[in-house]
Parts: structure tokens; sequence; C-alpha cells
């Protein structure tokens, strides 16, 4: 059996007139005008699509043509038609089955498992607790799903037992893509100039950069985290537990094992926001990505990525490509080594006037004052003359800071558009719930349980803007002029 992808139906699309379909990578570049976006239902597998679309058109045309070429592109609707001659050329790169050379696997992976590892959504061996259930061997993927679950090998691999590695950025980062109007519009947004091109997996999937050295773009989109092979798809069919379609054969099995260490601190990720790491003399280890938290820990603190990473985007003129406003998919996946958390995707629409000259724009300080407020409330809830550290409040808030949080990252755009009227209504989310913990914190109707309950109920963030420190003076020399 073979599948190849430049003609196979396996991405899912909305269409400019709201029709659902699947498209092969033909169709796809070839229509992109005519295609609103990527459609799947996993935030993930959106990020992992268009960069592997992005990657095809560095490979079939290098680095984009100037800003009049592409504008008469966008005008016309549609790339030009002869600019992917190469897919045909190398059309055996992308075989998804069948003998011969297969896409982004490698025959020599030796190590059996289920085809389900390819997503992290579905469970396998022991792990039970999951809201969608599957059987190791019994249940199965069609190979359109696979095909998906092979183009997150590069942007979400963990790592995890026995020796699985994660990939080229490490724990997965939080992505941030600029898209447009049309499929082709976000392909143009994100065609940049980054150095040499280099060779994609799907020609050499078993090549490493040499330690050292600066990592070429293709290699970068495509270095895969594991060596797959899949089995063939067997009899008897059934239903598809990644996509729910029904088939008459499935993939129940694969080769499954790690490609080594792949994370890479020269690699230059262009849909990644870095910052700078404290205390590290180590040049090649001087910057972080931003990544998505654990929510299940304790003492997570979830308004620093968000916080972070709204400030830095909206500080730089990375993301500006016009006077317009510019729209952005975020997406990060929050894990625990291999424990899976959770997917988070927010759309982020950049004010036309968001970056500019000042190192901190009104709507960075915005952010920057919710993350100090965010950090003061134990304090102000703390019994006045109190001693104690307030262990049991920060547990408190903790328990209903994810709540807020998520819904005030939610509102980004109207936060950084509006923050006048969207502020307000972020304290109001902390003003629904402290009353409640109030209660939690303070039961009993004393005169000191009521006054104990209104000092919680009223401790609230206050975005007033601050005053701008003024410069503290030097201090002169002990012992005066001599």
């Amino acid at each position: 059996m073979n599948f190849n992808l430049l003609d196979e139906k396996f991405i899912p699309v909305i269409w400019s007139d709201g029709r659902l379909g699947r498209v092969g990578i033909r169709t796809a570049l070839a229509e992109a005008g005519r295609i609103r976006q990527i459609a799947a239902s996993n935030p993930m597998d959106k990020v992992a699509l268009l960069r592997f679309l992005l990657a095809v058109l560095y490979w079939c045309q290098g680095p984009p043509p100037d800003q009049g070429e592409l504008d008469r592109i966008l005008a016309a609707g549609r790339f030009p038609p002869d600019w992917f001659d190469k897919l045909d050329q190398q059309k055996d790169c992308f075989n998804l089955l069948g003998e011969g050379k297969r896409f982004y696997q490698d025959d020599a992976a030796r190590r059996r498992r289920t085809a389900t590892e390819l997503f992290q959504e579905i469970p396998t061996g022991n792990n039970f607790w999951h809201f969608r259930h599957s059987t190791d061997g019994k249940e199965g993927l069609c190979p359109a799903c696979c095909a998906l679950g092979l183009l997150r090998l590069p942007l979400f691999a963990v790592s995890g037992l026995p020796d699985l590695k994660a990939g080229i950025n490490g724990t997965p980062p939080v992505y941030v893509l600029p898209i447009g109007q049309s499929l082709l519009h976000s392909l143009c947004l994100n065609w940049v100039t980054r150095g040499p091109l280099g060779v994609p997996a799907w020609e050499h999937s078993c090549d490493h950069v040499p330690e050292g050295e600066r990592v070429p773009m293709l290699n970068g989109l495509t270095t895969l985290s594991r060596r797959v092979w899949l089995h063939d798809p067997a009899s008897p069919g059934g239903v598809c537990i990644g996509c729910g379609g029904e088939q008459s054969a499935l993939v129940r099995t694969c080769e499954y094992q790690s490609a080594g260490v792949q994370q890479n601190e020269l690699w230059d990720d262009p849909h990644v926001v870095y910052v700078p790491k404290a205390k590290t003399s180590d040049k090649k280890k001087a910057r972080k990505a931003i990544t998505t938290p654990d929510l299940t820990k304790r003492f997570f603190r979830l308004d620093k990525p968000w916080a972070s990473l709204f400030t830095e985007i909206i500080s730089s003129n990375t993301y500006r490509h016009d006077s317009r406003p510019t729209r952005l998919l975020l997406v990060g996946f929050a894990t625990d080594k291999a424990k899976n958390i959770d997917a988070w995707e927010r759309i982020c629409v950049l004010p036309a006037d968001a970056a500019t000259k000042s190192p901190r724009p009104a709507s960075a300080t915005g952010i920057s004052i919710w993350n100090d407020e965010g950090r003061k409330l134990p304090r102000r809830i703390r019994p006045k003359g109190s001693k104690s550290r307030g262990g049991e409040l920060i547990a408190a808030l903790a328990a209903i800071r994810p709540h807020i949080e998520s819904l005030v990252s939610a509102s980004v755009t109207d936060l950084l558009t509006q923050p006048e009227s969207a502020w307000p209504k972020a304290v109001d989310e902390y003003r629904r719930m402290m009353p409640i913990l109030a209660k939690l914190l303070a039961p009993g109707f004393t005169t000191r349980a009521v006054q104990r309950r209104n000092q919680i109920a009223s401790a609230l963030p206050d975005m007033t803007a601050r005053p701008t420190p003024e410069p503290r003076k030097p201090k002169g020399k002990k012992g005066g002029d001599k």
C-alpha cells in the first residue's frame, strides 16, 4: 500500500467560503489563496502543518523575494504554478507507506510500539485516566493521522523512558506565528531570511548538525527527535482513534525509538520567543525559550510565562510587517518530562502602534503591573501584625489563579488595544473569586471573622499607573573631600 502526501488528502483546512475539507501538499500550496486556515482540532497540529508547508516553500524556492514580489503574489491570490516543480522531481520523498524511501521514517528503527505513540493525547500502556480511552494493539490510526503524528515530532517531542530525548528546542516552547487572512498570506508573513537553508529531514532524516555550528533553517524546522517506521495497515479495519473516520485497514503498530540528543542551543527558531537567562557565563546558554507552565504543580507561576511572552512580543519589531494590526497564533504544550499536561492556544491581535521606540510601551507596563500585583496579593490578605509567611494564603490563591489567569490571557487582544477598559475587567475576575476565598479562609460569624473576610474580599490588584521613580543620587565618599 502507498500513500503519497503530495496528493493524498491529509491536511484539514477551512476554505474561504466556509467549507471544511482535507487536501494534499500540492493542493494546499496551489490553492493557498482560497484556503482560510489550517483546521486541525489540536493546536499542535496547526503549528506543525503551517511550519511544514513553510519548510516545503523554503525547499522549493529558497529565501523570500522582495516585498514587491510578495505583494504581487498576494494580489494574484496564488503562488506561481511553476514554483513547486521540485515536488514532482522528488515525489518519492513523500511516500508514507510502501517499499523504498518513506517520509520522516527510518527503516533502521528497532523498538516495536503501538502507533498511537505518535499522539500525546491518546493514552498508551497503563495510562488509564483519560477522557479518550485506547487499547494497545486494538485501536489504530489511518494513514492521514499517522502523517500528522510524524509532523509533530520536530516541535513537540519530550524526554522519557527508556532513552527518549526532547526535540531541537528542548522542552517544547510557546510557538508564535503571524497569521493572515488566508493560508497564502500566513505563509508569506512567516517566509523570512534566516541564514543558510540546509537540507530538510525528508531528504536525510538521520543527519545531525555538527555541535558548535549554526543550524540551517530547513534542518532546524524538520529535525526529527524520533526514529519511526510505520507497519503496514492491517485488517480488520474500524474507526481511526485519531480522526474518527471509518477505515478498511488501520496502522496499529510501528517501530519507535529515540534519535539521540537533538537539542541545540545554537538553533535560532523563527517562531520562538527568547528571553535572557540570568546568572550564566556561557554565551551559548545565555537565553532561554518561554515555555508553558505545568498547571498541576502546587506553586506554579501562570502569570510569568504569558506576561513575559506578551511583553517581549509588543516590545519587539519582530512581528511588525506593516502599519496594520498583526494577528498572532500562540501555541504552547505544557509537559513534565514524559507527562503531557495541556495544549495551550491563544489568538493575539498586536496593535499597529504596539511596537514603538519606547522600551516599555503602555501595554507592556500594564502587563508588568498585573504581574507584580499578583505576587503582592498573599501579603495583602495576611492578618495585620502576623509574622507568619502565609503559606496557606499562597496556596489558596494558587488554587484560584489558574482560572483567573486563563480568562485574562484569553482577552489579551483587549488588554493590548483597549487597556483603559480591559484591565478593570481583569480585576473583576478577582472581585468575583475573592469573597468565595474569604469564606473559606475565615469561616464563622464573630466580629473578627467578619472583619477578616472583608479584608480578604477587598484585596484586589491595583492597576493604576505607577509613577516613574526618580534616579537615585550617587552617594558621596565617607569623610568628605580631601
